[in-house]
């Protein structure tokens, strides 16, 4: 407990409020900008003079900071581990990675890490959006070689079993190419799911525990906002879930404290429906609404706009 307290008092935020302040300045700065040419957006270079086909709104998500997004997520966990109710884990896990599937809306491709996150808590709307049935296989080797092999697992696991016969073997491809310990014991557990492997799957997990810490790309990349991540292993709660959708008996030991925690809640709550963090007040107040019952038909609507910006942009050059 003293090594999170540690953690937790030299984050950015220390309460919602703070992060809910940061947001409100997020959400003024782009109502100024779109009445002045946009200018200081996001790529308001290149995509500025189609700007005014999106709302506020929806230039509010795609200029959201990581800090804050990523501060909802650490606060989560600092109260479910304070207050010993992982029921705000599983409230910040939905609230953040929905906001972070808005703000990366705009980036090609498929957020594999957000569909990791979404099994938390069981967002299937989440993980539909991010893996559409229609997602194919994919063959761009020009990709970081562990994003390629587990974004095609991963695909191969949760949406389309047909894709098995290239994953594996892409995956014998090019397996040896990768040389970080975690990446491969991450990878091994995913073929461990894809082949039914429970022997493989164990000892990979088991793995993964006693690595996360030295894993820089999550813990200085994708969680780099998120400081208590260095010692809480949000994504291996993720992949410990995805066990569950494999059809095969897995019995998974954990050694993570937390892990176990956050485990015994799910099993004993199985009929728990994830909420808003905290309810947003003021001009915020949109967010409630557009992170639950309008989630899905808002993003699909700001995803086919951004997707023609991109059209438009890309011809005029």
């Amino acid at each position: 407990m003293k090594k999170i307290e540690k953690n937790f008092s030299n984050a950015i935020y220390q309460n919602f409020d703070e992060i809910q302040q940061s947001l409100k300045k997020s959400l003024n700065r782009v109502r100024i900008a779109s009445g002045n040419g946009y200018r200081d957006l996001f790529n308001s270079n290149a995509w500025g003079r189609q700007y005014h086909k999106l709302s506020i709104e929806e230039l509010f998500f795609m200029n959201l900071n990581n800090d804050a997004i990523l501060a909802i997520l650490n606060v989560s966990i600092y109260h479910a581990i304070v207050q010993n109710d992982y029921s705000h884990l599983l409230n910040g896990v939905f609230t953040y990675s929905r906001l972070r599937s808005l703000q990366r809306a705009y980036i090609p491709g498929a957020n594999d890490w957000n569909v990791v996150e979404s099994l938390i808590n069981n967002d299937i709307a989440l993980r539909d959006i991010e893996y559409p049935k229609s997602l194919g296989f994919n063959t761009n080797v020009f990709y970081d070689t562990t994003l390629l092999l587990s974004g095609n697992l991963l695909r191969t696991i949760l949406t389309n079993p047909d894709l098995k016969t290239l994953t594996l073997e892409q995956y014998s491809k090019f397996i040896g190419e990768v040389s970080s310990k975690f990446d491969r014991a991450l990878l091994q557990y995913l073929y461990g799911l894809t082949t039914e492997d429970d022997k493989l799957c164990k000892t990979n997990f088991a793995e993964m525990e006693q690595l996360y810490n030295r894993c820089q790309w999550l813990s200085s990349g994708w969680y780099r906002d998120a400081n208590l991540n260095k010692s809480v292993p949000i994504f291996l709660l993720g992949l410990y879930q995805l066990k569950n959708i494999v059809n095969i008996n897995i019995e998974i030991e954990l050694e993570n404290e937390f892990l176990k925690n956050t485990d015994r809640f799910i099993v004993d709550n199985p009929n728990y429906i994830p909420q808003i963090f905290n309810y947003f007040d003021g001009e915020l107040e949109f967010l409630n609404e557009t992170l639950t019952n309008s989630f899905v038909p808002f993003y699909h609507t700001y995803k086919i706009k951004l997707d023609e910006i991109k059209t438009v942009t890309q011809a005029k050059r």
